[in-house]
């Protein structure tokens, strides 16, 4: 795209001529007594300024040589519209692309990417390798600010089902028969016709307690001891019901993830 560039131009463009229409109206090659169209200076000098002011706009020179640079303004400005710089991109590839950055957490020229510092003011791009997006909350976070993975506190239960183990009896045991210890000769107080010496000088008997009698021991028997059967016996054990502790094991990874495919993140110079 380049102006008109020959002996017939001039440097000022001169004046636009009043309008004559405001409907729109369309060249004619003539005919039936109708002339052909003459666009004129006018026409082609508003043209031609209005493809010079769309390359001013997008930051193009001018170039003789080039034809396609009115193209490259139409594509930067549907950049513009569609992806002002800033937003970080998912890229597949190893390298940004042209008029694109790399967010590894790297400065970049202010004063050559003007609209990218708007962006991030500090001149650093983020560092966006392992990250995610979050958007701004409502609790007041700063913009830009880093937040580590985490889990939402919550809690887990556990239990094991309680049983009634109830009464169980023990195993029997056969004790025997058991030895008493041996006592020295002794006797034992007796009745009334007992063989030893008196106990008791004065029993009182009879209908009308006429009777004086004695109550006597026994007679006296050597050291002896004595056997008891003890036998087979057992005993019940209450168990009842109870519980078991249970110890709940840490698992995962060592941070929170979903399902992914790993890209580079790119942001546009501009």
């Amino acid at each position: 795209m380049y102006h008109l560039d020959n002996a017939s131009s001039v440097p000022d463009m001169p004046a636009i001529k009043p309008v004559l229409f405001t409907d729109r109206r369309w060249f004619t090659e003539g005919g039936d007594g109708i002339q052909p169209s003459y666009p004129g200076a006018d026409w082609f000098n508003a043209i031609q300024a209005e493809m010079l002011n769309v390359l001013a706009l997008a930051n193009i020179t001018p170039d003789k040589n080039a034809l396609d640079q009115f193209a490259q303004a139409i594509r930067l400005f549907s950049s513009d519209y569609m992806l002002p710089p800033g937003i970080p991109l998912p890229w597949p590839g190893a390298t940004a692309p042209n008029s694109f950055a790399l967010m590894l957490g790297q400065s970049f020229n202010k004063t050559a990417y003007p609209r990218l510092a708007v962006a991030y003011p500090s001149g650093v791009l983020p560092d966006m390798r392992g990250q995610t997006i979050k958007f701004l909350p409502a609790s007041g976070r700063a913009l830009l600010s880093y937040e580590a993975d985490g889990v939402k506190v919550h809690a887990h239960t556990g239990s094991v089902a309680s049983t009634d183990l109830g009464t169980v009896p023990a195993s029997n045991f056969d004790h025997g028969t058991k030895p008493t210890s041996s006592d020295n000769e002794h006797d034992h107080n007796g009745g009334l016709a007992a063989p030893g010496e008196a106990w008791d000088p004065d029993y009182v008997v009879g209908s009308d307690n006429d009777s004086h009698r004695t109550r006597n021991k026994t007679s006296k028997a050597p050291a002896h001891g004595h056997t008891v059967d003890i036998g087979i016996h057992g005993h019940t054990v209450y168990i009842g019901p109870h519980g078991h502790t249970v110890t709940i094991n840490s698992t995962g990874n060592t941070e929170n993830t979903v399902k992914n495919i790993a890209f580079n993140a790119i942001v546009r110079l501009a």
